[in-house]
């Protein structure tokens, strides 16, 4: 049983649905591997968000608000916080001072837990809810965090009304907003051309390439419906397509940088173990310009992004009716 200190109002239902989905970290690459496994996809995404490949989000994050004012900062908050990697990252380059992260999954904590102390790292982890964050509670003061992070997690939240009002809430004068985000069509209802596109690039590979890592032939990839996607995580993508022009209300965006990956994150999922040697490369290379090409000609339109966005003074910013 988890030992995760946690905060009222916790649905623990979903929460145990979400630790069926998320708990265990081999599931995720039970068939094989992902994407951004592949050293030269994640080097693409860097370039793409940051301008250098060798610059991740996160660095390039606390590089824009080290120009603003000095590291670290006294408290960040993160949001949906997994296994716990991104903010280990924080702990270890010395971006903060304290680090609270929270997740709705108890088992994804523990593991996060887990790995923090390996590493030596002092995080503070709760059980809460994005749909209700705890504002007012011990720990969770109004503007006692300078930053808060949401890395491949706000696209999880129903209530991004009532959220981005409480982070704005619980965030310090011109406190800082960080999110890498799917910001697609919500639970993954592409459109007939992108499946098209995504099927194309699965079938001009080799049997070699397209083979998952327990023996099944990678194709004719179809669209989920949404009962589909429902059934695995019911807060997947579940307003995907509002992370960004929500923002607005509450925040002034400073950074935003659209990136790839609208089709790779599909076409290369449980196939991506096969790329990872110097006579699969060209082929990588070639799902990689295709999709790049695709973006430029504007017949695929970018399903991710990072964004870095500031709370607007309490003068300004609307009171928060969702709490």
């Amino acid at each position: 049983m988890s030992n995760s200190p946690c905060v009222p109002d916790i649905d623990l239902d979903l929460a145990g649905r979400l630790d069926t989905a998320w708990g265990d970290p081999a599931d995720w690459v039970a068939h094989g591997l992902h994407w951004t496994h592949l050293p030269a996809v994640k080097a693409r995404l860097h370039r793409q968000v940051t301008g250098d490949a060798s610059i991740e989000p996160l660095e390039w994050f606390f590089g824009v608000v080290g120009a603003h004012q000095p590291l670290p900062l006294r408290r960040v908050l993160f949001l949906g916080c997994g296994q716990g990697r991104d903010e280990r990252l924080v702990a270890r380059s010395g971006w903060a001072d304290e680090i609270v992260a929270i997740d709705l999954s108890a088992k994804a904590l523990d593991l996060a837990r887990d790995q923090a102390k390996a590493a030596g790292a002092r995080i503070h982890y709760v059980q809460a809810d994005m749909n209700n964050l705890p504002v007012g509670q011990s720990g969770f003061e109004p503007g006692s965090f300078d930053a808060v992070l949401g890395i491949s997690s706000v696209h999880h939240c129903a209530n991004l009304e009532g959220l981005y009002a409480s982070v704005a809430q619980l965030l310090a004068p011109a406190g800082w907003l960080f999110l890498n985000e799917y910001v697609g069509p919500d639970r993954f209802q592409c459109a007939d051309s992108q499946l098209r596109f995504m099927n194309q690039l699965v079938d001009m590979l080799p049997h070699h390439l397209r083979t998952t890592r327990d023996g099944q032939l990678k194709g004719n990839l179809w669209r989920p419906s949404v009962d589909e996607v429902v059934a695995v995580d019911p807060t997947e993508a579940v307003r995907s397509s509002e992370v960004l022009p929500l923002l607005d209300r509450h925040f002034d965006v400073v950074e935003h940088r659209p990136y790839g990956g609208t089709l790779m994150r599909v076409v290369l999922a449980g196939i991506a173990q096969n790329f990872m040697n110097a006579e699969a490369e060209p082929w990588l290379h070639a799902l990689l310009r295709a999709e790049d090409d695709l973006f430029r000609s504007g017949r695929v339109h970018w399903d991710l992004a990072c964004v870095i966005a500031r709370a607007r003074s309490a003068a300004t910013a609307p009171p928060n009716p969702y709490r």
